[in-house]
């Protein structure tokens, strides 16, 4: 009996497990074209998608014909080339100066070590100062590794924006000597206070996709001496990470803060001194990033910076803010948009018909052994399917209890009721004795 018992208990278990899934609170459906023969395939994840889904696709599901759930894996495409960075430590000797024209300093590795990029803190506020960077093994012959860079610092009351890394070559010099040059602005003496120097190795590269920028609308706030660029995108959700503007303004160097939304308009209840009611207001913007945007000159050379990279964006509507202090506006031309490369991978049966649905907002992440048993299989070559057109699910048509569906009926009840309680109260009263019968 114990036994028996057992597998009953096995079977019902694997019975639950294969059930087919309850499509309630799932709005839409696409067919999945499948002509592939078995084994791991993607599915690339449309605009539509992302628009009519969570943000973070947790409520994505495929579906085989039996309407039972099939795993699948979310592969978000890389924002950036996968890099592995390794810190050197170094011991900063030999700090000088000379008065009015620049300082310098030597940072010592111990060791040949290689390197490919360094961050820089120097003294004072709102600069744009030019960098020489040279490379040396027994600190007495110097040899050049990077000159005409900049670095920016600008603060404006409450908000500092900085551009304070320096990329350059892979080499493995024991000693790096950095020189700041002042500008005519600077006062007689800068300081190099920190000197950090890394190694970054590209392993993958990007994976980005170009999109679409549907509407883009460039306004000037004399008052507040601000530019700003608004973009509509066209979808929901999203997932850019980088941007890339088009400014023909000869020579800059401005701070931003790039902000984000999914809605421009929302509906907000709100309690009267007789009752409850909506309002319709403008939803508030959140905060993204924030750095510096730059072209500048020195001698025949030209540097520049006109990209905000690696962010997290996941929004409809952008908007870039550019602070121009006592400067003209900038002329932003156009904007180019990339978004993550973005895909769900699940394991197709030759023969199987399949079914992705979504739009549930308050559908929980799926839980699959398949993205923690099966690793890196969202790297491979793997055949692409594609999307029929979206219908809606259907759903069984709630039925209202009886008071609710005939509430009309029930009122002129109640109020024929009343008017028949008041005929016999008016009645009954008629029929009492006068106060002079009485007496």
């Amino acid at each position: 009996m114990k036994k028996l018992l057992a597998i009953i208990c096995l079977v019902g278990i694997a019975t639950s497990a294969n059930a087919a899934i309850d499509l309630t609170g799932w709005n839409w459906q696409r067919p999945i074209d499948v002509r592939t023969p078995s084994g791991f395939v993607r599915l690339a994840m449309t605009p539509e998608i992302f628009n009519e889904s969570q943000s973070t696709l947790n409520d994505l599901r495929v579906m085989d014909e039996s309407k039972r759930l099939v795993p699948h894996i979310i592969h978000w495409g890389r924002v950036q080339e996968t890099q592995h960075l390794e810190w050197k430590p170094a011991r900063l000797i030999n700090a000088t100066f000379v008065p009015e024209k620049y300082a310098t300093v030597a940072a010592d590795f111990g060791e040949t070590a290689e390197k490919n990029h360094i961050t820089v803190t120097l003294s004072g506020q709102n600069y744009r100062r030019r960098a020489l960077l040279e490379g040396s093994n027994d600190s007495k012959a110097w040899e050049v590794v990077a000159e005409d860079v900049w670095l920016f610092d600008v603060s404006l009351p409450g908000q500092n924006f900085r551009v304070d890394t320096i990329k350059f070559p892979t080499n493995n010099f024991r000693y790096l000597r950095l020189t700041v040059y002042n500008m005519t602005d600077d006062p007689r003496r800068i300081t190099i206070e920190t000197v950090k120097s890394g190694f970054l190795r590209i392993e993958k590269e990007k994976e980005l996709v170009l999109g679409p920028v549907k509407h883009m609308v460039v306004s000037h706030d004399e008052k507040n001496n601000q530019t700003t660029l608004d973009l509509d995108l066209g979808f929901r959700n999203l997932p850019v990470v980088n941007l890339q503007f088009e400014i023909t303004s000869p020579y800059f160097y401005r701070g931003y803060e790039l902000f984000g939304r999914n809605e421009s308009k929302e509906k907000v209840p709100r309690k009267t001194e007789t009752r409850w009611d909506t309002i319709e207001q403008d939803v508030p913007w959140k905060s993204v990033h924030r750095g510096v945007l730059y072209r500048i000159q020195h001698k025949q050379k030209i540097s520049q910076s006109l990209k905000v990279e690696g962010i997290s964006a996941p929004y409809r509507y952008l908007q870039l803010r550019i602070f121009n202090g006592d400067n003209p506006p900038l002329k932003l031309d156009g904007v180019s948009m990339y978004r993550r490369d973005t895909s769900l991978v699940f394991q197709a049966q030759s023969g199987q018909v399949y079914t992705l649905i979504g739009g549930n907002p308050k559908a929980r992440e799926a839980n699959y052994d398949l993205a923690k048993s099966i690793q890196g299989i969202d790297d491979l070559t793997l055949s692409l399917v594609s999307l029929g057109p979206p219908s809606a699910i259907p759903h069984k048509e709630q039925i209202l209890p009886w008071t609710e569906r005939h509430s009309t009926l029930l009122w002129i009840v109640l109020g024929l009721a009343v008017a028949m309680m008041l005929i016999l109260i008016v009645r009954n009263l008629r029929k009492l004795p006068s106060s002079q019968e009485r007496s």
